[in-house]
């Protein structure tokens, strides 16, 4: 009886003991394998990050790159019309420029006055000689003469104002 009870729970135990060691060595095998596929999904995550920061860097530099392509071709398209748009002029239509139909019109220059100038007080843009204040009377009345030049010295040599002939160091004749 009891002999034999014992015989066989003492080789169910050994049997137990084997199940729960085969299944404690499992266990361990499985625990590390986790841990080295945890470690490779680690590593795997920081790579997909990096790829991610690359791809947009290069999403960026794609973007820059085609806005440079728009105002080039812009560009390229404003230098055509102008290489296309003037006329092509040559000896024999020269004197046939009213011939020229894709030539635009030419518009005249804008009128430019003349400067006013004194030659009472020798300066430009203030008044003309016949407006000069040195040369009216206080009455408003022009008078012939001198036109208020009796103050200023006259060169008769160089023919210029500042000094006389006597003082004239210009060596050349006229």
């Amino acid at each position: 009886g009891i002999n034999a009870e014992y015989g066989e729970l003492t080789t169910e135990v050994s049997k137990l003991r084997e199940i729960s060691e085969t299944a404690f060595s499992e266990l361990k095998k499985n625990e590390l394998q986790f841990t080295t596929s945890v470690k490779k999904l680690k590593t795997t995550e920081i790579q997909l990050d990096e790829a991610l920061m690359k791809m947009r860097d290069l999403q960026t530099k794609i973007n820059d790159l085609e806005e440079e392509v728009v105002r080039e071709r812009s560009r390229a398209f404003e230098l055509e019309q102008r290489i296309n748009s003037p006329p092509v002029m040559s000896f024999e239509n020269i004197d046939n420029l009213s011939n020229l139909s894709s030539s635009p019109p030419i518009a005249a220059p804008d009128f430019i006055p003349d400067r006013v100038f004194c030659d009472n007080c020798d300066v430009f843009d203030e008044h003309d000689t016949e407006h000069c204040p040195i040369g009216t009377s206080p009455g408003g009345v022009r008078h012939g003469g001198n036109r208020g030049l009796s103050g200023r010295p006259y060169c008769t040599v160089c023919e210029m104002f500042g000094h006389t002939a006597e003082e004239c160091e210009d060596d050349m004749t006229f």
